[in-house]
């Protein structure tokens, strides 16, 4: 006997099996009740082709047995016939119950599953909304050392020029009291009148420097507290937006669960359970 299975009742088996399955994914009973008469159909085709190809009834004394049929295929498909009649039967029962109570056929979401996918989606959400924290809260950090460091870098050249330009303020300043007090002494002459000219100007362009250098310093300091109060306001507004986005999740968990209830309410009326 050859028992390689014929390629057409293979290709049949898939067929069945696949469009069984693709049925079986739908919400609406009935579809789902077609999907398992398809696919039950191609599981028995598949123990039908696994059986070997026909031969002769399984006696004893009436056939050999080279040319027998094995039995054990065609018990399991009948086996088979009989437990895909009673789920047909429990299904078609099911949707019948189902298109009386609401009006369609289609399986709906269990509340518990509902409310663990929400329970979830929060975990997830909270997460999220952490690491972003988190990110944001580094990069403030970040950049508030950055600018400290920068601002204590130019504030630190700033100070040492501003004690230089003090020294040379008062080195200028004791060389004019020096070059006045000579001139008081010698009655002074265009020289020395050109001098101390000279290091009045030098006096006054060094106390604009030192004006010029603390203006600066008040300007780096102001650009800080600006960056602080930004970066205050940024994670105010990242906390309103968490508990903005975790009241919305509660209102949507809050009003599922209730159409739930509603729901489960109905399918308990009285009247509905007695309208058979």
């Amino acid at each position: 006997m050859n028992d390689t299975p014929s390629l057409v009742l293979v290709l049949v088996t898939g067929v069945l099996v696949a469009v069984g399955v693709v049925l079986l994914l739908e919400r609406s009973l009935t579809r789902v009740l077609l999907g398992f008469v398809v696919m039950s159909n191609g599981v028995n085709l598949m123990i039908l082709a696994a059986g070997g190809a026909a031969g002769g009834p399984p006696l004893l004394w009436l056939t050999p047995e080279d040319r027998m049929t094995d039995p054990l295929p065609q018990a399991m498909i009948l086996t088979a016939i009989v437990i895909t009649l009673g789920i047909t039967a429990f299904l078609l029962a099911m949707a019948y119950r189902s298109w009386q109570l609401e009006g369609n056929d289609e399986v709906q979401d269990d509340a518990e599953d509902l409310r663990i996918v929400r329970h979830e989606g929060r975990r997830t959400a909270r997460r999220k909304v952490a690491r972003i924290r988190r990110q944001m809260r580094a990069d403030i950090r970040a950049q508030r050392a950055e600018l400290q460091a920068n601002v204590a870098e130019s504030g630190g050249h700033a100070v040492i020029e501003q004690a230089r330009l003090k020294a040379e303020i008062a080195s200028a300043r004791a060389e004019l009291a020096r070059y006045e007090a000579e001139a008081e002494a010698g009655g002074g002459d265009a020289r020395s009148e050109e001098t101390m000219r000279r290091l009045t100007d030098r006096t006054e362009s060094m106390s604009a420097q030192v004006q010029e250098l603390r203006g600066r310093i008040r300007l780096a300091r102001r650009q800080l507290r600006e960056h602080r109060r930004a970066d205050r306001s940024a994670e105010r507004a990242l906390w309103r937006d968490l508990r903005r986005r975790i009241r919305a999740e509660r209102r949507e968990a809050r009003q599922t669960m209730r159409a739930e209830r509603e729901r489960q309410a109905r399918a308990e009326d009285s009247d509905l359970q007695g309208n058979d």
